[in-house]
């Protein structure tokens, strides 16, 4: 069948129409990606005899995997769409290019437009993103031979719940660090972390300090933290939060500035300007860190 982009796009709204059905691969475990990966592997000669001289690779598996998968007779073995949706990450983007070329661009978050009151420039904003996402696409093109958008919210699901060895996401661009330090105001006590818990704390900040494409990036800390929990074995908040101090400030510098400085913009802006960060909250924090696991350690110039 030759290809057009009238087709490919009918094709592609035929196999996303059952997205409705989608269950955020409940129930499917690492045995079934495995077994969809044989899958694929079973059915190479086929989808390869229907190779096309005059489009790109990427772009000719793609369109041959989602006729293979829109058609039921040959694809019996596959029941559900979480299967189906599986089996094409699996097939056609395997190293989840289309989510992480999203998490290192620099897109304009939609919030941000919603906050914006003025008409002319919400219409500015609106154009902006929309540029951007042009320019999101092309850099998938360019690396797959194909862009599905849809694709971006299935791996983002697939990397949280499945596959648990793809290693630290770097170079991310999707405003993170904000949304990490605002849950520290939901920290009241750290007596849920023990002694034996720090530990595995501080193994998982030398996993960061040793693996990290750029330790110091605090943007792809705070995404890790809060998209990767699971896999780093983080369990709960207070661990989010204490992960970051121990890596992003161990001397307790930010609780430091608040005990030197009595004015709060002062404060503000040397926190920002010697550490690139500011929290009220997380200044609470690392108090109650000071005092339940380093006590010893100074924090203030005028307790000498």
């Amino acid at each position: 069948m030759a290809y057009d982009a009238k087709s490919l796009e009918t094709l592609r709204r035929q196999f996303h129409s059952r997205s409705v059905t989608f269950n955020n691969f409940q129930g499917i475990t690492n045995e079934d990606v495995e077994t969809l990966k044989q899958i694929i592997a079973s059915k190479k000669k086929y989808l390869e005899a229907k190779q096309s001289l005059f489009i790109n690779p990427g772009l000719n598996n793609y369109i041959n995997t989602l006729r293979y998968l829109t058609n039921p007779t040959i694809s019996q073995e596959l029941s559900t769409f979480d299967e189906k949706v599986l089996y094409l990450i699996l097939s056609c983007d395997p190293e989840l290019i289309t989510m992480k070329t999203f998490i290192s661009s620099d897109i304009l978050p939609a919030s941000r437009i919603n906050e914006e009151e003025d008409d002319k420039k919400r219409k500015g904003l609106e154009q902006r993103r929309y540029q951007e996402l042009e320019q999101y696409a092309t850099a998938v093109r360019q690396e797959l031979g194909f862009y599905d958008g849809s694709l971006l919210k299935y791996e983002s699901i697939l990397s949280r719940r499945l596959l648990k060895k793809q290693g630290l996401i770097t170079d991310v661009k999707i405003p993170s660090l904000d949304k990490l330090l605002k849950r520290a105001e939901l920290i009241k006590t750290l007596d849920i972390i023990t002694d034996n818990s720090l530990i595995r704390l501080r193994s998982i900040c030398e996993m960061w300090l040793n693996e990290a494409k750029d330790p110091t990036d605090l943007n792809s800390l705070a995404y890790n933290l809060l998209n990767r929990f699971k896999d780093l074995h983080i369990y709960n908040i207070e661990e989010q939060l204490i992960i970051f101090i121990l890596i992003a400030d161990p001397n307790l510098d930010l609780l430091k500035i608040y005990e030197e400085e009595s004015n709060f913009n002062q404060m503000k802006v040397r926190a920002k300007n010697e550490l690139g960060f500011y929290n009220k909250d997380l200044i609470k924090v690392e108090r109650l860190y000071h005092d339940k696991f380093e006590p010893e350690k100074e924090i203030s110039a005028w307790a000498k």
